[in-house]
């Protein structure tokens, strides 16, 4: 069954609908013949809108904020992040946590699977986590370390400086106050012979000493004894030779110092371009660092301890000898 009707302007619209012979429905169908003021049928076209259903543009735009996050440093799933160690007091290690905005099970396996300090002078010392979000921080990190490095550059040239104060100031009073007893010591030598031939020549002509001058002769023998000792010698040449070994090891700190801090410097350039281990200054560096300037301390003191011990014995001889003038 159809039907068609002329529109005012000439279209011609057919409604067709019905059954077929075994009870199927037939679709309807409208169709519109738009006829032009000149005759002509324009066929109208239908527009069949193309997209996105809500289901999968709500998953696009799930997965571009998850890749957002993946690369934005400050959020917590970034794949921009690690986490490095400082070395703290073990008293105090407990007293670390999680900042805020890091996870705690993260922090936990960092912490678990910390580097294991050995040897002596790792003694008391324990390696906490620290984490690193973002080539910023980890920049912020180098120049940190960059400003260590140069501390202790610093250091070395104060104890550098403190060392070759003490080498001048032995050259110039320590060595020339030596030379001066020695001097001393030969012309004190030549008396105390001529001392002994006379008490000789009177003890032969019976007269004999008594308890206060045979006192002075045995110290006198004593004396002699402990200066012309080869070991007085052998130490003061020891002392000075530690002394210029210290000051070679300081000078060798210095240009190793110069090496580590310019690498640093290098390193915090070009640390966009390097990666996440680029601008970290080795352990063992460190490590061997904190070693020498332990020894090097350790050093000094001794080398102390050896200048009062000189300074003593030097102090002792010079009383006897003023006791010993006073007397004559």
């Amino acid at each position: 069954m159809s039907a068609k009707t002329m529109s005012l302007f000439g279209n011609t619209t057919s409604n067709t609908g019905g059954s077929s012979l075994f009870g199927n429905n037939q679709q309807s169908s409208n169709t519109g013949g738009g006829g032009s003021l000149f005759g002509g049928n324009n066929q109208q076209s239908s527009n069949t809108g193309v997209g996105l259903n809500p289901t999968e543009r709500t998953g696009v735009i799930t997965q571009t904020e998850n890749l957002v996050r993946k690369w934005d440093p400050n959020s917590q799933d970034t794949l921009l992040q690690t986490y490095l160690y400082n070395a703290v007091n073990a008293a105090y290690a407990p007293f670390y946590h999680p900042t805020q905005g890091e996870k705690e099970d993260d922090w936990e396996r960092a912490l678990s699977e910390a580097p294991a300090l050995s040897g002596p002078e790792n003694d008391g010392t324990k390696m906490v986590p620290v984490l690193v979000r973002g080539f910023k921080a980890l920049g912020d990190r180098v120049e940190y370390q960059a400003n260590f490095v140069n501390n202790l550059r610093a250091r070395l040239h104060e104890m550098n400086n403190s060392l070759s104060a003490i080498i001048a100031a032995h050259q110039e009073r320590i060595s020339v106050s030596l030379e001066e007893r020695r001097r001393q010591h030969v012309a004190l030598r030549e008396r105390t012979l001529r001392l002994a031939v006379k008490v000789q020549v009177l003890r032969n002509r019976g007269y004999a000493l008594d308890a206060q001058e045979e006192g002075l002769r045995k110290q006198l023998l004593a004396l002699s004894n402990s200066v012309n000792d080869p070991s007085f010698v052998g130490r003061e040449d020891d002392i000075w030779g530690r002394m210029v070994a210290l000051r070679d090891r300081a000078r060798w700190l210095e240009e190793e110092t110069k090496r580590i801090g310019g690498a640093g410097m290098q390193t915090k350039d070009g640390g966009g371009e390097g990666g996440g281990n680029a601008g970290k200054v080795p352990e063992y560096v460190v490590e061997k660092t904190q070693k020498i300037l332990r020894d090097y301390d350790g050093q000094l003191r001794h080398l102390g301890w050896e200048l009062e011990e000189v300074r003593k014995e030097f102090e002792e001889w010079q009383g006897v000898r003023q006791g010993d003038g006073g007397r004559r």
